[in-house]
């Protein structure tokens, strides 16, 4: 909170603290919350770094998420604990790709 502090908290008629959305209460200011900053910034730059996937980090189930854009073989999809995991995933699933494309034109 930076030097700042945080404001005494009213107590209410019935002993409990009085919420901060109740009627004739002064509005406070929220400071936004950013959860796993490092993550979302990770999944960003590995975005930047891979033009065939769509990438990005979801914060509910803290995981990473990768899309194929080829649609070589339909929607691609992985996911992973980590930017490093999510990485070798996408090799897998590309390597994987190129093999069922050759069997496909063997056919």
């Amino acid at each position: 909170m930076s030097g700042r502090h945080r404001p005494v908290q009213e107590i209410g008629s019935q002993g409990r603290p009085v919420g901060r959305h109740r009627s004739g209460r002064r509005p406070e200011m929220v400071t936004r919350r950013r959860f796993d900053a490092d993550a979302i910034a990770q999944a960003a730059m590995l975005d930047q770094l891979e033009p065939g996937w769509l990438v990005w980090y979801g914060t509910y189930f803290r995981q990473f998420y990768a899309v194929a854009m080829s649609g070589k073989v339909g929607p691609l999809c992985v996911t992973a604990q980590s930017c490093e995991a999510l990485r070798t995933q996408m090799r897998e699933a590309e390597a994987a790709v190129r093999v069922a494309v050759r069997v496909a034109v063997r056919s």
